[in-house]
Order: C-alpha cells, then sequence, then structure tokens
C-alpha cells in the first residue's frame, strides 16, 4: 500500500473509531466511500442495455454497469438516507455513461435532462438526488472535453402525482408513468441542443420511454439515455462504443 493509500485508510478508521463512520456501500470503517468500494465502482467498463420485455420508444440507453450490492446500497443511500458526499463518485459514474452518448451527439450543444422526481420527494430529501448527480457528471465531462459546456437543464415536469414505483409491478410502473411528463418551456439554446435523458437506474424502462416521448412530442433531439446501473441486461454483452449502431 502507498503512503496515500495508508494516510486514506488511517482516516477513515480513526473517522470511525471518533465519530462511528461507515462506508455506505460495504458497511466498513471510512468516512463517505472507502477506497475498495470506490475501486468497485469505477470497474465496470458502460455498455448499452435495456430491459426485457423492452416498451416501445425505449431510447438507447447507456448503464455504467449492473444494479449490484454496491449499487444498491450508494443509490439507496444517496437517494434515502440523503449521503450527498457520494454524489461526486456517483456522478464520476454517470460521466463514463455519457461519454459515448457525448460523442453521438457531435460537436453541437448538449442538454442532459434528469428525469424528473416528484415536488414530495424532493421536498421529503431536501435535494433533488438525480439532478445533483447529473449536475456532478456534467461537471466532470466539461473538465474532461473542450467545445460546448454541457449543461443541466430541467426540462421535464411530473403533470400528475405519481406512485412510489418501487412497489409496483412492471404493467403497473408503465401505467403509472404513461404519459406522466411534460415539457417545461425552453430556451432558444436548449430548444436547438441535442439531449440526453438521465436517471440512476434503470428496470423496466418506463421512467425512461416517458421521458424521451415527452421531450420528443416537443419537437426536440433526444440523443438517447444515460444511467448509473441497470438491473435488467439485454441478452448477450454489448459494449457501449457499438451505441451508433442501433
Amino acid at each position: 500500500m502507498d503512503h496515500g493509500g495508508r494516510v486514506e485508510r488511517a482516516f477513515s478508521v480513526a473517522g470511525d473509531l471518533l465519530l462511528g463512520a461507515a462506508c455506505p456501500g460495504c458497511g466498513r470503517a471510512a468516512v463517505g466511500l472507502c477506497p475498495g468500494c470506490r475501486a468497485l465502482l469505477a470497474e465496470p467498463e458502460p455498455s448499452v442495455t435495456r430491459p426485457e420485455p423492452c416498451p416501445a420508444g425505449f431510447p438507447p440507453t447507456v448503464a455504467g454497469g449492473p444494479y449490484d450490492e454496491l449499487l444498491r446500497n450508494l443509490i439507496s443511500a444517496h437517494k434515502e438516507r440523503q449521503a450527498w458526499l457520494l454524489t461526486p463518485a456517483l456522478g464520476r459514474r454517470l460521466a463514463r455513461s455519457l461519454a459515448p452518448l457525448v460523442d453521438l451527439a457531435g460537436p453541437g450543444q448538449v442538454r442532459l435532462v434528469p428525469v424528473p422526481s416528484s415536488t414530495a420527494a424532493v421536498r421529503s430529501r431536501g435535494r433533488d438526488a438525480t439532478g445533483a448527480i447529473a449536475h456532478a457528471a456534467a461537471a466532470r465531462l466539461n473538465r474532461e472535453r473542450r467545445g460546448h459546456p454541457i449543461r443541466v437543464v430541467r426540462l421535464l415536469r411530473p403533470v400528475r402525482r405519481l406512485a412510489d414505483q418501487s412497489d409496483l409491478t412492471e404493467t403497473e410502473r408503465h401505467t403509472n408513468l404513461a404519459g406522466a411528463y411534460a415539457v417545461r418551456r425552453a430556451g432558444s439554446a436548449d430548444a436547438a441542443a441535442r439531449l440526453i435523458v438521465v436517471d440512476d437506474l434503470v428496470t423496466t424502462g418506463s421512467s425512461l420511454t416517458e421521458a424521451a416521448r415527452a421531450l420528443s412530442v416537443a419537437g426536440l433531439d433526444v440523443v438517447g439515455a444515460a444511467v448509473i446501473a441497470a438491473t435488467v441486461r439485454h441478452s448477450g454483452p454489448r459494449t457501449a462504443a457499438r451505441l451508433s449502431d442501433r
């Protein structure tokens, strides 16, 4: 272990002893995400994904990896327990998913459009968790790339109250989200940009499909979608480099 690693581990253990801190990924002593979980989070290569069965209108989507135990713990801690120290790490994972879609979008203006959370959820959490991750991902991509800045725009809004998706069946999720989003008035630059929908997770594909539908109906140009993790993988892995073949 190098000097930096020893210092980081000593700091994590001291934090656990003094503050009762634990890594939200594995529960071991750490202040924030431990080095082991951080390494695991960066390990998977992004790949094109789609749910099975795949809903009509599901956009070309890149996931940062499978929705495994680590991601389940991290997304839950970030969203439900307000572990905002995880935002940069999750933003890095999302940025890797976004990179091939940004390449596909070409040299023009690119905007990231988070799938909207309900007003009640944002109020209870004190923050829009998906929007925060999208901003972290955009900041990272802008540091790594030159050209037009990538910005986050909140173009989507719920038009009615939505049920909590976590307790719904696949059919109920599709029904719950059908026609659920509308587009806010877009500025001229945003209306002319190429859009990428972002979310933390894809399960049945209902949220991404509805988001892409609402944006497309409004005449906006949707390149695809990017997520941190996917619960269902298409049979036979495909790399994100083949996204343009879809």
